[in-house]
């Protein structure tokens, strides 16, 4: 099994590239051979992955996040699912090009980076964690391919109204197609973050009884991270009524989306950076030392049933 996991890890790069490699045939030259084979090719290779994913996570009896490889070939795996569930809704594969080829540069990425060594952070072992975390990982992948359609709104509307009909005019989809994109992103993000919030609140209050008093003290559903999340949900749903039944639509509409995002983007990161979280969890690697949570979750398992902690590779 674990030669078989190391030979589909070294294929899956290649199957990214071939599947970026069609799409970008189709935006090219719009042929039929690749019009039928690319969207096959990229939900073999999302099954293909979920399954290598899957026996890896049995193997190491943990969510396979552990490591910078794991991470970027986790997000590549999310953006690829992601984007297909939006092209069979609306039956668009004009952009596939792009968030592919997104895809295939984070698989390279993370064969360049190698296995590395898992800190075997017990959080990872946690299954309310792992699904709170996978929740979060495409939630947020929806939300940024959202970004992305509104952005090819507005270079598409700008090519218009300069009347620059290039190959990007003869290619992408319709305004209003580029515009449905972006918002069934959206309504696939706001379910999913608000799930990632339910399970992660359910996870908190568990986790508060297996660690130290003090850790435990920590543990709020105050946490910066977390009230900016329901900011960042609340503001998406509501998105969502505007357009639904307000008529939000058209240039504005794609502007507060590409607005929404970086917002996201900068508040996300100034909490991470200038705020105390208890979302800091640093699990990528053995150079990173264990935060006090883990190291807390880590006593407590120690004193009752020891985790299992060795590496499969």
């Amino acid at each position: 099994m674990s030669t078989a996991l190391t030979l589909i890890t070294i294929l899956l790069p290649l199957g990214y590239a071939a599947v970026w490699a069609d799409y970008l045939w189709l935006f090219y030259t719009d042929h039929p051979w690749a019009r039928r084979t690319c969207s096959r090719l990229a939900g073999s290779l999302v099954l293909l992955h979920m399954a290598a994913i899957v026996v890896r996570a049995v193997g190491l009896k943990r969510l396979p996040m552990g490591t910078q490889s794991e991470f970027l070939a986790a997000l590549a795996l999310a953006l690829m699912g992601t984007y297909l569930v939006i092209e069979r809704r609306l039956r668009a594969k004009q952009t596939g090009f792009l968030t592919t080829g997104a895809a295939a540069l984070l698989m390279l990425l993370a064969s360049l980076a190698g296995p590395g060594t898992a800190n075997t952070s017990p959080l990872l072992q946690d299954p309310g964690f792992a699904g709170h975390a996978v929740l979060v990982l495409l939630a947020y992948t929806a939300l940024s391919l959202s970004f992305l359609y509104a952005i090819l709104y507005l270079v598409l509307a700008r090519q218009l109204m300069r009347r620059q009909f290039g190959l990007l005019f003869r290619r992408l989809p319709a305004l209003e197609t580029l515009e449905r994109m972006s918002v069934v992103a959206v309504e696939m993000g706001v379910p999913l973050l608000f799930l990632a919030l339910a399970l992660g609140h359910l996870w908190m209050y568990n986790l508060a009884d297996r660690v130290d008093p003090k850790m435990a003290a920590t543990l709020t559903p105050w946490d910066p991270k977390i009230l900016l999340s329901w900011v960042i949900f609340l503001a998406y749903t509501a998105g969502l009524v505007g357009h639904r039944f307000w008529g939000w639509r058209g240039r504005r509409m794609n502007i507060m989306a590409v607005a929404a995002y970086i917002a996201v983007v900068v508040g996300m990161g100034a909490i991470h950076h200038f705020f105390p979280t208890f979302h800091k969890f640093p699990t990528l690697d053995a150079a990173v030392t264990a935060d006090t949570l883990e190291q807390s979750l880590a006593r407590h398992a120690a004193a009752g049933s020891p985790l299992e902690t060795r590496e499969w590779r």
